[in-house]
């Protein structure tokens, strides 16, 4: 009797899914890309805050700055030079070397002064200049005003009547007025460009 014995063999079949590991290899690789645009957002984003923040101080402090300017006496410029308004500084301006005579033969009555412009800084300074003749025997309505303007207590009342000046340093003033009598004191007055008085001084003028 013959016995056959049958071999049984196993083999084992491993098949790689390659549309699969290539899927997961694109996934790892998109995650690694998203990574790195966040993080790059992240950097930018942070950068345009900082720089955002810089630009608004910078921004405040330029304000405060124009704020302060501004708020500053005003200034002008004349010829390439400084001008100052005086009625910002009226202690820079003086009257000195005063001097006056009346010539009852030619009935003129002769003045001269000195006008002081005492700024360190060499700024040109202007504006209008009245001289004021009183007499105590005179109601103020016949005091005499040169250039001639409108009195009111003694006061001119239009300042652009006055006589102009424009000084760097000093400058004399000199002027003679026709009258037909003597006259005990007089007054000068100084105007800014605004109509305001910045200087006035008294003088005797008795013979």
């Amino acid at each position: 009797m013959n016995t056959h014995k049958r071999h049984k063999k196993f083999t084992i079949i491993i098949i790689q899914d390659e549309r699969l590991l290539c899927s997961f290899k694109f996934l790892l690789y998109s995650l690694k890309i998203c990574a790195a645009v966040i993080m790059g957002l992240v950097i930018l984003s942070v950068t345009a805050v900082l720089f955002y923040n810089k630009m608004r101080e910078s921004n405040r402090e330029e304000l405060i700055t124009r704020i302060e300017t501004q708020n500053k006496p005003a200034e002008a410029k004349d010829n390439g030079k400084e001008v100052s308004s005086l009625n910002a500084n009226p202690s820079n301006l003086s009257i000195e070397d005063f001097r006056s005579r009346f010539d009852e033969t030619k009935k003129l009555f002769h003045y001269s002064f000195l006008l002081k412009n005492k700024d360190s800084q060499n700024t040109t300074a202007s504006g209008y200049i009245f001289v004021i003749l009183k007499s105590e025997g005179l109601a103020p309505e016949q005091w005499l005003s040169y250039p001639h303007t409108i009195l009111v207590n003694g006061v001119p009342q239009n300042f652009r009547d006055g006589d102009p000046f424009s000084i760097t340093k000093h400058k004399t003033i000199a002027k003679d007025i026709s009258t037909q009598h003597g006259y005990d004191s007089l007054s000068i007055f100084v105007f800014s460009h605004d109509g305001k008085i910045i200087l006035e001084n008294k003088f005797s003028v008795k013979n």
